[in-house]
Order: structure tokens, then sequence, then C-alpha cells
């Protein structure tokens, strides 16, 4: 998953180690996460059954928490950096920290109950993870290039990816009929995500023309300046 959202970044690739920065940041928002479901979780859980419960703690617990975490790791070390100069940069950074939290995550969960579960989570869970970033991230670089939409952009973003977290979640909670239904999620944000990094390709192949014909402009001014002398 990281190697696809990074290929994909061909125009101007970002520094690796920011990327490998942001990848452990994301890894760290792993303990404040866990600390504060689990918090949470006890209240909802002494509140709430069945599919209410299931519901609260996918969609107002887990998926919140844990997307408004990643989001926080992009947003205080990268998001003002000079690094992050196009619109793939918000996929390609974003999809690092979930990835991050994926990676603990998966090995807590690996401690826990077994390789077995481990190994069904890096086929659904890892890249659900990612994808929720990626749908993030989308909303995030553009929101970094269009200052009157920021907030509405940032927010967006972030809603798609609480949203589709917690549907992932509650699929993967509730009852075995549901369960299934999941493959078919994570295959339909693949593609609502491959429109968007189309989109975000366009726009850094015009960033690149566009600084070519600056310094193209630049490089004839200095010569005609030359001539003149």
């Amino acid at each position: 998953m990281f190697w696809y959202f990074n290929h994909r970044d061909k125009y101007e690739p970002e520094p690796k180690r920011k990327i490998v920065k942001i990848f452990f940041l994301g890894a760290l928002m792993v303990i404040p996460a866990a600390i504060i479901e689990m918090l949470l979780m006890t209240v909802v859980n002494r509140s709430t059954a069945g599919l209410l419960n299931i519901f609260v703690l996918s969609f107002l617990v887990i998926a919140p928490i844990e997307e408004l975490l990643k989001y926080l790791a992009v947003r205080k070390w990268i998001y003002k950096s000079l690094e992050f100069d196009e619109i793939m940069d918000g996929i390609v950074y974003t999809v690092s920290a979930s990835l991050g939290f994926a990676t603990v995550e998966n090995v807590m969960y690996v401690l826990r109950l077994g390789i077995e579960t481990g190994i069904v989570r890096a086929f659904l869970a890892v890249p659900g993870h990612a994808l929720f970033g990626a749908l993030m991230g989308y909303y995030i670089g553009k929101a970094k290039f269009n200052k009157e939409k920021e907030t509405q952009l940032i927010l967006r973003g972030i809603i798609y990816a609480i949203l589709c977290h917690g549907i992932y979640d509650f699929l993967v909670l509730a009852p075995s009929a549901l369960s299934s239904l999941v493959i078919l999620l994570l295959v339909v944000l693949l593609l609502w995500i491959r429109k968007q990094l189309k989109k975000a390709e366009v726009d850094s192949r015009q960033r690149m023309t566009h600084a070519e014909h600056v310094q193209l402009a630049k490089e004839v001014m200095n010569t005609s300046d030359k001539d003149d002398h």
C-alpha cells in the first residue's frame, strides 16, 4: 500500500526522511488512541448494547479518535513545511501516518489474539487505514492551496474518513452477514481514491509545467539582459 501511493507521487517525490518521520509519528498516535478509546469504551459498554453499542463504538469512538489523531500528526508536523507543495503530498503524508498507525495497531492485535488475526487484518484493516488516510489526505492537500476554503476542505476530508472508517468498523463488529460487505467497501473506496489520485497527478503536472515556464522566462530575461550589456 505504501509503495502504491508513494509511486503515484512521480512528479516531485517527497524526501524519504520526511515520510519516515510522519510514519513514526502516526505510529506514536496509537498510544493516545488506545488510552482514550479504552476510557470511552468503558462508558459506552455500560450504557448500550447490541447494534446500538456497535454503532456508537464505530462512529462516535473508534473512527473519530483515530482519524483525528492521524490528521493531527500531519497538521502538526508537516502541513506547514515547504516540502508540502502539491495536493499529492497531502495523500502521501496522510497515508504514511495512517500506515504507521495501522502497523503498531496490528502488532498489538497479534500479541493479544494471535498471528491469524494479524494476517486477516493485514489484508483488510491495514489497507483500510491507508484508504481512509488517502481520502482525508486529498482534501488536506487541496486545503493547503485554497486558503479561502481551507477549513471547509479539511473538515470534509476528516468527515469522509470518519464515515468510511465508521462503516468499516460497524461491518467488522456486526453479525457475520454484514461482515462480508467489508471487501465491497474497500473496493469502492479504492475506486474513489483512484479518481482523486488522477486529479492530484493532473495538478502536479500543471504545477511543474508552470514552474518550468517561469524558469524558462527567467532564463530568457537574463540572456536578454546580458545581450544588452
